[in-house]
């Protein structure tokens, strides 16, 4: 009994050596950013070790957007590219993205397309020689020991490109995200039926279109933070208003690309903030503050120039010199212009004294 407890003591004696910064080290933060790109979607995740995962890429018109954005972030590498699903506003963005990082792994539905975009993609994702994975319900994306990201659907035989959809949920501690692609009320019901879907944020399915985001999935998720990604005055007329009210019906504080822009949910695995980089449209920026005023400099007092003594006329009369060396022979301070030995070349100052 002496033994163990020797060794507990010695345990406790080692713990409370730590350094105050190790042993009351804060959690590390998790970034999860939804950008504005237009109609489409587009998600990077900046996990708390330090990797990254980009879901998504929006269209090829975003593409160098999504690029800049990824910069912006110190983004060098991207450890995972998931493409939910081969619609156009999903992956279109995606080949600028591969040809400007490095990719270890690219995660894809699996589900054929006969568009030009897609076999882009396909072609630069081989010539790269990146890993590429098409997943099964349940794998888990190593992204971060600390990270549990885990695929809640993926059918690389769906007949529709939308209910081929990859479901993302992923889990920092207490806190989660839900992202749903394209998938529709039928995913919804399937998922739910099987899986956790409860989460802190919610990024809804096909851009709040009323094909997804049913009242019954909504108050399974009970989501604190709904995104709603979505281009403005879109023909789809999307996001449907039933959907906003059913996710404030739940509580949820609705944030929507058009209006908010790029949105950052932070959290450190307890609690989350979200910011967005504007309020109705219009860009966030912090208030300039007003420069401190300078002091009045204290004026100097004006002091009158001495006047240079006049040169008396040389007792010789000589006028007529080689140059100044000459000239101060006779007079030693130089001599002013009206005085018959003034020469204008020999005063390249040009201040009516030659020679001073």
């Amino acid at each position: 009994m002496k033994k163990y407890l020797s060794i507990i003591m010695a345990f406790i004696l080692a713990i409370s050596l730590l350094p105050a910064s190790i042993a009351n080290a804060a959690p590390k933060e998790l970034k999860v950013h939804f950008l504005d790109v237009g109609q489409g979607d587009s998600i990077l995740i900046q996990a708390p070790n330090g990797k990254n995962m980009l879901v998504d890429g929006g269209t090829k018109a975003y593409g160098s957007k999504v690029v800049s954005f990824l910069k912006s972030k110190g983004v060098k590498k991207l450890d995972y590219v998931v493409a939910t699903h081969p619609d156009a506003d999903h992956i279109g963005g995606l080949i600028a993205v591969l040809n400007a990082f490095p990719v270890t792994n690219f995660v894809d539905s699996g589900n054929a397309h006969t568009t030009q975009t897609y076999a882009e993609m396909l072609t630069l994702i081989d010539k790269k020689n990146i890993k590429f994975i098409i997943p099964k319900e349940l794998d888990k994306l190593a992204l971060d020991p600390n990270m549990i990201i885990r695929v809640l659907h993926a059918d690389e035989n769906a007949s529709d490109t939308n209910d081929a959809s990859i479901v993302l949920k992923a889990t920092y501690n207490k806190v989660s995200f839900l992202l749903m692609g394209d998938a529709d009320t039928a995913i919804e019901d399937k998922i739910k039926s099987k899986y956790d879907v409860k989460a802190t944020v919610l990024k809804n399915g096909h851009h709040g279109s009323d094909t997804a985001s049913s009242a019954g999935f909504i108050s399974n998720v009970k989501p604190a933070v709904a995104i709603l990604s979505y281009g403005k005055n879109n023909s789809y007329g999307h996001p449907n208003l039933s959907v906003e009210s059913r996710l404030k019906n739940v509580g949820a504080k609705v944030y929507k690309t058009p209006l908010d822009c790029d949105i950052t949910v932070t959290t450190n695995g307890v609690k989350h903030s979200v910011a967005s980089a504007c309020k109705n449209g219009k860009k966030v920026t912090a208030p300039v503050a007003k420069p401190t005023p300078k002091p009045t400099p204290t004026p100097k007092p004006v002091t009158k120039p001495v006047a240079k003594p006049k040169p008396k006329p040389a007792p010789s009369g000589r006028t007529n010199f080689k140059n100044c060396t000459d000239l101060r022979t006779v007079y030693p301070g130089g001599v002013e212009i009206g005085h018959p030995a003034y020469q204008s070349k020999m005063d390249r100052d040009k201040d009516g004294w030659a020679c001073e």
